[in-house]
């Protein structure tokens, strides 16, 4: 077995294969300044070696602030010099560069003072930046016919996909996604990334975008959010495209797909559909997935206490997934728009898992061992509509709207035994089924107005969100305990449970800017929001016995939170220096309890500072520093004052007299991109203090009935690191990326009436090698090597520690200019040290495909979907009071033959 020593050298075999590359390249450059017709430097100018036989791309620089550029690592040979940027005349230059030192002094650029009417040639500049924005041109890498935009991501350096389909961009995670500058399906990254092909697509556009209020205004706020924005090929705008495929194979096993789309400059319009039983989704079933055991009370949110990358459930058992969804945009005049999707998804999930239990409360530990059979169904519809206006320079109005509606029916069957000194002690076998539906409306206005001294502006906004759901809970539980003693007795209980939830949230919020001059303003802000909670039970209990005993639970509950904050705050702006403050006064009242029943009431007044500098000191490199106190309020679960008993071993009461949890957080964010050396660096780093921190308080009796409570009790660290960076070695045609992440966090619980400290450390680190040149055959391969540890105050011995190594590699050939082939093997090692258990894991997949059209508009592929048929999934968490472990199936091995056709894929004439 490989152990964490073997992938430790390797990671470290890579490490050295860098930096011996990195040191073996050349000294001697190609160099130049670049300068405009009044002889002043040019920055961020395009510098690019193309190959004499074809013109292709072969190497690049930019120039820096002084308009000079230095090439490096070029090999020998004849190449065309091109020198470009936009608004002036492109430069050409026929060179020989023998290996020594070429420099071509001052290189000057005309002004483009008018349009040129044919054909031009274009240089195929990888990278470009202008002020906030990195583009990548896709032509810079290599893209299959079939592959989507999730594919041509990955590609794209400083750029990854979560396994929860999150998009992050250099260590920031991407908050919307555009085509053409336009929100397409609401700005899902899961609808988009999944649905749109890669060959449609000219650039992406990272973006760090202005808030709406500062680009109006042209005062930076200190709020930015990263975009990026897909700028379509001029062949496919004002000319419909997509493609339509179809595939079937052993074991029943089928997918249909289908995308069109008609982009002009003023109407977008696509439509998507998707059918398969392969376990492939198009949108995000996150919500889908958390209700998958159907047993209430069994999470206890223990996912708040643990690091993302550990927490993440990937999908098992068996998915059949039913897509289909339009997209209607319209630019009435420039800067006026109306955007508006419908998306229907249906997903049916079905399969088994086991779970491994080591619970601890003391003196009482115990363990349990539970078979869960699943079946759950949803059927999801989304609404989105968004008004966007901004066609009057002093003012702009925004308005965002958004219907859903979903059912949920979970069926579980779970056979759970309890176990005590390696004794079988009690059973708990528990049939339910769970009904939901669930009606939300959000509704989203903000006006901002320039007033007329520069600098002077206010901001209005109304954000309301009503969620309405009503949930059906039927179970049957049989209960054996003391098994095998004079005491065993067996208890049975049929439970119904009918539960409605109606939540309305209004926010409004308020803002006035005064300059103040000299790059200073002052603002005022000002927040009030108001959220109630209703809930309305009835819970019907039978205990099945010769004469049967009902138990009735029926009440109306409300929960109401006022929340309201004034700010007043201090911005500064000047180029590279961007500085806020602010000290907020806030106000919070509750009012909660049984309807009929004497209300508790809290009324709290807190004072919040903030403040945040950023310093770019030139292109391609920030650094922000920010530091916020936040107030959480209690949930209503945490503070109810009802009991929640429907799973009789898992009870749940809130604590009425909590009080709020004050939190300091300080994040360190940086980005360096220096594209003269190709080499790319982010990193981020952030703490959270958490005081009066409200905690779990857990008590387990000798029936392992588990009864959770809370307290306000000490202190939470939280720390959360990531380092990245990349690097292009030209020389070899070769970039490589490492990644880190590390997480660690303290948190205290009561359990059986001593205080107990947690404390959890994960550390990942990841390398990844591969081929950025736009080539016959692509590779790519790397290693991931991920630990968790969690000790625990009360049980030292029964600290935990779980690894999981991955290896991976991948192949992509074209073996012809028709037929293409690519093949996937990964390698998974999971240990743990609490179920001494573990598991090796080789997954291996393979396609082989053939277009017989010039355009590859038609494509048929032969995919093998995991060839050693290794159909298992490993899922595992580390909690307040117990650790587990869950293995599941998975869907396994598959052949399927598909057939792929390019809709309107010629290009336009002329």
């Amino acid at each position: 077995m490989v152990n964490f020593q073997k992938g430790n050298g390797f990671l470290l075999f890579l490490f050295f294969i860098f930096f011996t590359s990195t040191q073996a390249q050349s000294s001697e450059a190609i160099s130049g300044k670049v300068l405009s017709e009044g002889q002043e430097p040019l920055e961020a100018v395009a510098v690019v070696l193309l190959s004499v036989k074809d013109s292709t791309y072969v190497d690049y620089t930019i120039t820096d602030v002084n308009g000079e550029f230095k090439i490096s690592e070029a090999q020998k040979g004849d190449y065309i010099l091109n020198i470009s940027s936009l608004g002036y005349i492109s430069l050409y230059k026929n060179i020989t560069y023998t290996g020594e030192a070429l420099t071509f002094g001052n290189l000057t650029l005309v002004e483009d003072t008018y349009e040129l009417e044919g054909v031009t040639l274009t240089a195929v500049v990888p990278v470009q930046i202008k002020q906030d924005t990195i583009a990548f041109n896709t032509n810079s890498f290599k893209v299959d016919a079939d592959d989507n935009l999730e594919e041509l991501l990955n590609k794209i350096p400083g750029l990854e996909i979560d396994s929860d389909g999150k998009v992050n961009a250099q260590g920031n995670e991407v908050t919307k996604i555009m085509i053409d500058g336009k929100e397409f399906f609401g700005g899902d990254p899961s609808i988009v990334l999944k649905n749109l092909s890669a060959d449609a697509i000219a650039n992406v556009e990272i973006i760090d975008k202005k808030s709406d209020e500062s680009e109006l205004t042209g005062v930076a706020d200190g709020n930015k959010e990263v975009v990026i924005n897909f700028t379509l090929k001029e062949s496919r705008k004002n000319n419909g495209f997509g493609k339509v495929s179809a595939g079937g194979g052993l074991d029943n096993r089928y997918f249909g797909n289908l995308n069109y789309n008609k982009f002009s400059s003023k109407t977008q319009f696509s439509v998507i559909g998707k059918i398969n039983n392969i376990n492939i989704t198009g949108s995000n079933i996150q919500d889908f997935l958390k209700n998958a055991d159907g047993v209430d009370g069994d999470g206890d949110d223990e996912e708040e206490e643990q690091n993302s990358a550990q927490k993440t459930k990937s999908l098992s058992g068996y998915l059949n997934t039913g897509v289909a969804g339009v997209n209607v945009g319209h630019e009435f005049k420039e800067k006026k728009s109306l955007n508006g999707d419908y998306f229907y998804n249906y997903s049916k999930n079905d399969g088994s898992s086991v779970s491994k239990r080591i619970t601890f409360s003391n003196a009482n530990n115990f363990d349990y061992v539970a078979e869960n059979e699943y079946v759950n169904t949803k059927n999801d519809h989304n609404l989105n509509l968004d008004y966007k206006n901004k066609s009057n320079p002093n003012n702009s109005l925004i308005i965002k709207g958004q219907l859903m509606s979903d059912a949920i029916n979970s069926y579980s069957n779970r056979m759970g035994r309890y176990f005590k000194d390696e004794e079988l002690s009690t059973k708990n076998d528990n049939l339910s089924t769970v009904d939901r539906d669930r009606k939300r409306a959000n509704l989203g206005i903000n006006f901002y107005q320039k007033l007329r001294k520069k600098g002077r502006s206010l901001a209005t906004g109304l954000k309301t969100n009503f969620n309405r759901s009503t949930m059906k809970n039927d179970q049957n539980t049989l209960i054996t305990r003391r098994i095998n003693t004079p005491k065993e007795s067996v208890k049975e209980l049929n439970t119904i449970r009918d539960q409605k939830l109606n939540t309305s949230i209004v926010n409004f919020n308020f803002k006035y800017t005064e300059p103040l001059g000299g790059n200073h303003y002052v603002k005022l802000e000002s927040y009030m929001g108001n959220k109630i909670d209703k809930e309305n039970v009835y819970q019907n209990k039978i205990t099945v016995a010769a004469k049967n005993e009902e138990e009735i639970l029926k009440y109306d509950y409300d929960h109401n939170e006022n929340n309201y904050q004034t700010r007043l705050a201090h911005s500064y702006t000047a180029g590279k220096i961007n500085t806020y403050a602010a000290m907020e006064l806030q106000d919070i009242v509750r009012s909660f309890g049984v309807v009929n029943e004497a209300a508790t009431v809290t009324d709290r007044l807190f004072v919040n500072p903030m403040a945040t500098v950023q310093y770019i000191p030139k292109r391609g490199r920030k650094y922000r520093l920010s530091y916020k106190k936040n107030i959480r309020t209690p949930r209503p679960t945490e503070s109810s004052t009802v009991v929640n008993d429907l799973n009789p071993f898992s009870i749940r009461k809130g604590n009425p007299n909590l009080v709020s949890e004050k939190i300091d957080a300080l994040t360190l964010s940086a980005v360096i991109h220096d594209f003269k050396s190709s080499f790319s660096f982010n990193t981020r780093v952030q703490f959270q203090y958490t005081k009066n921190a409200i905690i779990k308080s857990v008590d387990v009796n000798e029936d392992y009935v588990r009864t959770l409570s809370y307290q306000n009790n000490g202190i939470k660290r939280r720390l959360n690191t990531t380092i990245g960076f990349s690097q292009k070695i030209k020389s070899l045609g070769l970039r490589y990326s490492v990644r880190n992440r590390n997480f660690f966090n303290t948190n205290n619980a009561i359990i059986n009436f001593q205080l107990n400290e947690v404390t959890s450390k994960d550390f990942l680190i990841s390398a990844t090698l591969e081929n950025n040149n736009k080539s016959v055959i692509d590779l790519k391969a790397g290693a991931t090597y991920s630990v968790n540890n969690t000790s625990f105050s009360i049980e030292r011995d029964l600290d935990r520690k779980y690894t999981k190594q991955q290896y991976f590699s991948m192949l992509d050939c074209d073996l012809s200019k028709k037929v293409n082939f690519n093949t996937q093997f990964d390698y998974f090692i999971y240990t743990d040290n609490a179920f001494a258990s573990s598991e090796n894991i080789p997954l291996w997949n393979a396609t082989v495909s053939y277009a017989f059209s010039k355009q590859n508009s038609h494509v048929v592929k032969l995919l093998f979907i995991d060839l050693l048929d290794k159909n298992i999934d490993i899922y595992r968490r580390s909690t307040t009071n117990y650790f587990e472990e869950t293995t599941s199936e998975s869907l396994g091995r598959y052949f399927i033959v598909s057939y792929m056709h390019k809709l309107n894929s010629r290009p336009r004439k002329g």
